[in-house]
C-alpha cells in the first residue's frame, strides 16, 4: 500500500514505522511550502484482512466511538473521561469523527477500508474547519494512491 499524502504535505521518513504487516505514518507540510495548512497527519495502516473489523458498518462504529470503550480507545490516555467525540458522520463509506482529547486537543479522524485494510487517518491543525478539510483530502489521496483491485 501506498501512503500518499494530500498535495502540500509530505512523509516524515524519520518518524514513520512498518512493522508486520501495518505501518504508521507522520506526515506534515512540506518544508517550504507556505500555501499548505500547517498539520499534522498521522496515517495507520492496519495488516491485510484488518478491513473485516468493519463489516457491522459506520452506524455501529460511530456509535462504539460514543460509549467508554470507545472514547477509551480513542484516548491518548486510554480514560473515556480524557476523550469528547464532538461530531460523526459517514461520508462515501467512512466513518469521520471530530474528537476531543485532553492530551492533544481537538482532531479529526477518518476511518475506512482500502484494499482489505483497516485505514485510519487524524489531522490536528489550528483551525477545526481546516482540519476537516486536510482529512478528506487524505483520504482522497490515498483512495486515488491505492484503487481497489480484482485480488
Amino acid at each position: 500500500m501506498i501512503a500518499q499524502p494530500p498535495a502540500g504535505y509530505c512523509v516524515d521518513q524519520g518518524a514513520s514505522a512498518a512493522q508486520g504487516g501495518g505501518a504508521v505514518v507522520l506526515m506534515g507540510r512540506c518544508s517550504g511550502d507556505t500555501a499548505a495548512v500547517p498539520a499534522l497527519i498521522t496515517l495507520s495502516v492496519g495488516e491485510p484482512g484488518s478491513s473485516a473489523v468493519l463489516q457491522s458498518g459506520a452506524k455501529a462504529l460511530s456509535d462504539y466511538f460514543r460509549s467508554p470503550a470507545g472514547r477509551a480507545a480513542l484516548a491518548r490516555d486510554g480514560k473515556a473521561g480524557s476523550v469528547r467525540v464532538q461530531q460523526t458522520s459517514v461520508v462515501d463509506g467512512a466513518l469521520v469523527l471530530r474528537v476531543v482529547d485532553r492530551a492533544v486537543g481537538d482532531y479529526w479522524r477518518v476511518i475506512f477500508g482500502l484494499r482489505g485494510r483497516l485505514v485510519t487517518i487524524s489531522v490536528r491543525a489550528d483551525d477545526p474547519a481546516q482540519g476537516r478539510r486536510i482529512v478528506d483530502l487524505a483520504m482522497a489521496a490515498m483512495r486515488q494512491a491505492n484503487p481497489a483491485t480484482s485480488e
